[in-house]
């Protein structure tokens, strides 16, 4: 090869290697200076339920840490798909964060025609917090376990209506699959936030309603609400007087399970150090003391994951989801 070729080859090789240098520099800048503004931590559900309470937690925790402000906007609405859409059609540069949970996974299964695909239009970052939800009853309703609630149920079809915290949500798959596996009728009243159900629960208007347990249990508690049962395997550590779905004697109920998990994601295209940063912020964060306690306080569970895990987490749960649509019937409303 002549000087002239050499310099010709050395020259092109040097403009190749540039957009590398180039995305390693914004790279390592992004890391070093984000966050350089307000970052905005959308919660896609309503003030006052478990992820409202999460989300403000890791934005106050986020803010001291990063000296700068994390602000929560709550952007309730459709089963939390209106929160997540303003998500994914935001800009991918770190200053958008979603705390969404496992209503993605029931609505993706439920709603094909949905304006965002979870799977592909986030990057997950960290799987946070999981909590057990309660099938909490007005103090009138007679039953106090399962057992009798599914007589009565029975007894009495669609005489009763419970509340969700909103249409295609945990807490409606979770009475959804009890009502097909216990072959009973409830009528679903879906709310715009797990804090309207309690509330309408509360007064009357309904007589069931499914709730994370960070709502239901100071109800339960002041004896304004009466706890049924818990969705998860075994019982809750705060509150181990209420049974699980799969101690009563109903034999479809056996292996009964349903939880909430929570976690942070951001728009696809979101640069890889900026989502390691904010990872490694939140592993800081939950690793914190008064973190756990806060959690425990609000019943709040700790489940922590990598971004993978959460990837994997609601894979599974997507699939869970799509089994419950079809052999309940559930339909968007």
């Amino acid at each position: 090869m002549d000087l002239i070729s050499r310099r010709v080859f050395s020259f092109a090789t040097a403009l190749a290697v540039l957009p590398t240098l180039a995305w390693h520099a914004a790279a390592v800048g992004a890391e070093t200076s984000y966050p350089e503004r307000q970052v905005r931590l959308i919660v896609p559900f309503s003030a006052g339920g478990a992820s409202d309470i999460m989300g403000r937690l890791l934005a106050q925790k986020l803010s001291e840490r990063w000296k700068a402000q994390v602000y929560v906007e709550n952007r309730p609405g459709a089963g939390g798909n209106i929160g997540m859409d303003v998500v994914a059609k935001s800009a991918p540069d770190g200053y958008n964060i979603v705390l969404m949970n496992n209503a993605a996974a029931s609505n993706e299964a439920l709603n094909p025609n949905l304006p965002f695909d979870v799977t592909t239009d986030f990057i997950p970052v960290r799987l946070v917090a999981s909590t057990p939800m309660i099938l909490a009853a007005h103090p009138s309703v007679q039953a106090s376990n399962i057992d009798e609630l599914t007589a009565a149920l029975k007894a009495a079809p669609d005489k009763y209506t419970y509340g969700s915290c909103g249409a295609g949500g945990p807490q409606n798959f979770a009475t959804e699959l009890y009502k097909y596996l216990a072959k009973v009728d409830i009528v679903h009243a879906p709310y715009r936030g797990c804090s309207q159900a309690a509330s309408d629960l509360l007064g009357g208007q309904i007589q069931l309603a499914t709730l994370s347990s960070a709502v239901a249990l100071p109800h339960v508690q002041a004896g304004k609400m009466k706890a049924i049962a818990t969705t998860i395997s075994q019982r809750m550590p705060a509150a181990p007087d209420i049974p699980t779905f799969r101690e009563s004697s109903v034999p479809e109920l056996k292996d009964y399970e349903f939880d909430i998990w929570y976690g942070v994601m951001v728009p696809t295209g979101t640069p890889q150090a900026i989502v390691d940063k904010l990872g490694a912020a939140i592993d800081a964060i939950l690793d914190q003391p008064d973190v756990k306690k806060s959690m425990a306080g609000a019943g709040i569970d700790e489940l922590r994951g990598s971004g993978e895990a959460l990837a994997k987490l609601l894979a599974a749960d997507i699939e869970k989801s799509a089994v419950v649509v079809k052999y309940s019937g559930m339909t968007v409303q």
